[in-house]
């Protein structure tokens, strides 16, 4: 073949203007299966309210200003603003639980585990008002994971998976360095978590909201 025919070819292609103000927008239908559960919002309060867990918390917000002051340092703006809820310690917990109850499923039920996603509800915090946190965890994809029902079997056994799940967290393969991890000492979005690592809590990246940031062991 010539080196003439191996040119790209002129294509006589106008492109579309965009629409100024359209009327639809594009969408995609997934169909899929998850489990939605709530925490009991007097528990909730009064574990806020646990000496232990301000001062985990203290630690947890240290490893923030520090993620503060290391991007700015580097002339990237940055304000816990822009991370939101998620510093809250509510927020934090329930996505470590979230991660953990990820991988007991996907041994539970057989899904692979970066076939699962999650989905963290925390409500805005008012004086006069209970907390409220609520997690998701479901599957849509377009193989067939999400059509066999095993998000939904899994529901029936959740009194033995929860407590497997938060067994498991007791221990990690990467202790001592991963418990003893300190947030406030640590460079970019290491500071972002407190005991976390690919040994316990880390999964994939297309599972999780946040980017695998924001997650505490203890």
């Amino acid at each position: 073949m010539a080196n003439d025919d191996l040119e790209d070819i002129g294509l006589a292609v106008e492109g579309a203007p965009l629409g100024r103000d359209p009327k639809w927008l594009p969408a995609v239908e997934s169909f899929g299966e998850g489990f939605f559960f709530t925490f009991a919002s007097s528990s909730l309060a009064q574990w806020l309210e646990a000496p232990g867990l301000k001062q985990r918390a203290s630690m947890l917000d240290d490893g923030v200003s520090a993620w503060e002051r290391a991007r700015k340092k580097r002339g990237i703006a940055a304000s816990r603003l822009s991370i939101t809820e998620r510093v809250r310690p509510e927020y934090v917990m329930a996505h470590s639980l979230a991660h953990a109850l990820i991988t007991e499923v996907a041994l539970d039920c057989g899904y692979p585990a970066s076939s699962l996603k999650e989905r963290i509800y925390v409500s805005p915090r008012h004086p006069d008002e209970p907390p409220k946190v609520g997690i998701l965890l479901y599957t849509a994809s377009a193989g067939t994971q999400g059509t066999l029902g095993g998000l939904v079997e899994v529901t029936r056994r959740f009194d033995r998976v929860l407590p497997s799940a938060l067994e498991r967290l007791r221990l990690c393969s990467s202790d001592p360095v991963c418990a003893d991890h300190v947030p406030a000492a640590a460079d970019e979005d290491r500071a972002l978590h407190g005991a976390a690592c690919h040994g316990c809590l880390l999964i994939a990246e297309t599972s999780c909201e946040a980017r695998n940031l924001h997650l505490d062991r203890q």
